[in-house]
């Protein structure tokens, strides 16, 4: 355990816990770092603040990253049935071009390649 970590309060690491489960359960509806600190009920500054301490990383990284688990999720449990627009709904992008978007900018890939090698590897 770092000194960094030693310093947190029990209740904030209890409290960034708990935005991020509400963050994995309502992702659909969670656009932005903004939208998280106000479905949490904190400000946005504790919210940065608080998951860098806790996590080491961003909201908005953490965003990112439970939107692509819930993509892979969402794609391994419709499975070939998945289609790009209901996927990207679901996950909370605007459209099938966001969810485009997102895959090239931070996966290097597209949703036709990443459904098929999900698939291939069931």
């Amino acid at each position: 355990m770092g000194t960094m970590e030693k310093n947190i309060s029990p209740l904030t690491k209890l409290k960034c816990k708990q935005a991020l489960t509400l963050l994995e359960s309502s992702i659909s509806v969670i656009p932005d770092v903004n939208s998280w600190a106000a479905e949490t009920g904190v400000s946005r500054r504790w919210l940065c603040k608080s998951m860098k301490m806790v996590y080491g990383k961003s909201p908005q990284i953490l965003i990112r990253e439970k939107r692509f688990k819930k993509v892979v999720w969402l794609i391994c449990d419709e499975g070939i049935q998945a289609g790009c627009y209901s996927v990207a709904v679901e996950a909370g992008f605007k459209s099938e071009t966001a969810l485009s978007k997102f895959l090239s900018k931070y996966h290097e890939t597209n949703f036709t390649s990443l459904k098929a090698n999900l698939l291939s590897e069931e």
